[in-house]
């Protein structure tokens, strides 16, 4: 498999491309329980590891320097929710959703969309809260079978087929498949 910068493409979220953001032919519906269940384990995980760690986070951070932790999913899924908040304010309202998914004809669509997300109840949809809802495209087979047939990488080779796989999955994709599965649950 050849890996060339053609391939790679930052997760955002053009208008342009968010109105052409059309049912895929044998796509499956989007499924919003799997998302929410593999971001708990991803959770679970995470935090785990960050245990596993500590004592030598401390180490560092008692001679000054500090580390964190964190993932390609964490990072995408964050990505993915930023692009969608335009205004910035950490909050992804019914509007901005409307936006993503084509303008304002789209209002009917996103405010489904939005109660579905808001997990909590509380009428609005943090980042965190959005993210939870969003898959993890790491988790796809066809990802894995691409990353394990390819045998030893370097970390660039690593972080060149995440981005491209990725790429694959920006907001447009994530907002289209999200809003697929409110019309045919209608």
């Amino acid at each position: 498999m050849q890996i060339t910068a053609s391939h790679l493409q930052s997760p955002s979220l053009a208008a342009s491309r968010i109105g052409g953001a059309r049912p895929g032919a044998g796509r499956p519906g989007f499924d919003f329980a799997q998302a929410r269940a593999d971001s708990a384990d991803d959770k679970r995980r995470f935090e785990e590891n960050a245990a596993r760690h500590a004592g030598a986070i401390a180490r560092f951070a008692s001679q000054g320097m500090t580390m964190t932790q964190g993932s390609y999913t964490t990072l995408y899924k964050q990505e993915v929710a930023k692009s969608i908040d335009t205004d910035g304010d950490g909050i992804i309202g019914v509007d901005e959703l409307a936006i993503g998914l084509g303008g304002d004809e789209q209002m009917e669509r996103a405010t489904k969309l939005h109660s579905m997300l808001d997990i909590d109840g509380d009428g609005r949809l943090g980042l965190e809260e959005f993210g939870d809802s969003v898959r993890d495209p790491f988790r796809d087979a066809d990802f894995r079978r691409q990353l394990e047939g390819r045998g030893a990488m370097d970390p660039t080779a690593i972080g060149a087929l995440h981005r491209r796989h990725a790429a694959q999955y920006d907001a447009a994709a994530v907002l289209g498949a999200m809003a697929r599965s409110i019309d045919t649950a209608a």
